[in-house]
This record gives structure tokens, C-alpha cells and sequence, in this order.
């Protein structure tokens, strides 16, 4: 499949070799924001082992449970991730 001209498409997904899934959930004004899937918990720690932890994000705390995002789990083209 082709990617787009412009990575930073909304609703974009991207996977890593690894089994991390990547999407584009807005860009704006050079900014890229994007939700990632690691394919366990280990590759998550591992990832965010140099990072720091600030606490919790209100607006995603307020968002729907995950279920809402992952039934009907389809790309645009009706094929169905895995």
C-alpha cells in the first residue's frame, strides 16, 4: 500500500517490525500527535524506560474505554488489523 504524500495524515497507521501499531490522531502547526500499540506490556516498559512521568493526562482520562475505539477494527480499505 502506498503511504501518503504527507506522513503526518490523520488516521495514518504506521507498524514497526515489532508489532507496534502507530496512528496519526492530528497534526497541527507542525505538531504530530499520534496513539501507539505495543504489542505487550514488556515493549512498553522497554520504550518508555527513558522517559519521564508526568502524572495523568485529564482529557485522555476523559476519554471513552478503549472498546469504543477497537470494535469494527478496520483500515480505510475494509481489511481488518491484526
Amino acid at each position: 500500500m502506498e503511504p501518503p504524500a504527507d506522513p503526518a495524515t490523520e488516521a495514518a497507521q504506521y507498524q514497526y517490525d515489532d508489532g507496534t501499531v502507530e496512528i496519526v490522531f492530528a497534526a497541527e502547526e507542525g505538531r504530530v500527535l499520534t496513539v501507539r500499540e505495543y504489542p505487550d506490556d514488556a515493549s512498553f516498559k522497554t520504550e518508555i524506560e527513558p522517559a519521564t512521568y508526568l502524572g495523568r493526562h485529564s482529557g485522555i482520562a476523559d476519554l471513552p474505554p478503549v472498546e469504543a475505539f477497537t470494535s469494527g477494527d478496520e483500515t480505510d480499505d475494509g481489511q481488518t488489523n491484526s
